[in-house]
């Protein structure tokens, strides 16, 4: 299986202390990790909410180029957002065709889930402040806190695990919790690829 890693926002590691501390699991499982194409760079606040609307349309084709190849999509935070509107540009060919495992998503709690999406996993914490804490950021804008809640729309794609132990927003990859994370993603990759 293909997997492409997409990283959070203001991030300046490429996701190398998120994201990327899944990737030896990944690899000892026999899967091909993208961890190139998702790396969409460093994004604050601002670029994502009105600023750089140019660059972030790049990451966005540059992520949906990267996807129509793509068996499983990891993504973490912001990630979870641009992973969405990636997979919404994707035509009628990519319908229910990738697995997408979000990890503390900063998403609103209802948000659609895309036609390339066969399906979906959430892994959540009522511990995660930041997606909370995005909840009211003025005007429309598709962060909110599915990373805290899981998502609460009415689509069945989608499986929620949450899991009250991970501390915060990006512990899910610390060294006490990476094995636990991945452990989940396992397991719903091998129930969804029988």
């Amino acid at each position: 299986m293909r997997f492409v890693i997409v990283h959070g926002f203001n991030v300046r590691d490429g996701g190398r202390n998120t994201t990327d501390q899944l990737i030896p699991y990944i690899r000892a499982g026999g899967h091909d990790v993208d961890e190139d194409e998702g790396d969409y760079g460093y994004f604050n606040i601002w670029m994502i909410r009105m600023f750089k609307a140019y660059r972030k349309s790049r990451v966005l084709y540059r992520l949906a180029k990267a996807f129509e190849t793509a068996d499983v999509i990891l993504d973490h935070s912001n990630g979870g957002n641009f992973t969405t509107q990636a997979l919404d540009m994707m035509g009628p060919d990519y319908n229910n065709k990738i697995l997408v495992i979000h990890i503390s998503p900063a998403l609103n709690y209802k948000t659609q889930i895309p036609g390339a999406v066969r399906r979906q996993l959430v892994l959540h914490t009522k511990h995660d402040f930041w997606v909370k804490l995005a909840t009211f950021i003025p005007f429309k804008h598709p962060w909110g806190r599915m990373g805290a809640v899981g998502y609460q729309g009415n689509d069945n794609r989608n499986t929620n695990v949450k899991d009250n132990r991970i501390p915060g927003h990006s512990a899910w990859f610390n060294p006490r919790w990476k094995r636990t994370t991945w452990k989940y993603c396992q397991t719903f990759i091998l129930e969804h690829t029988k």
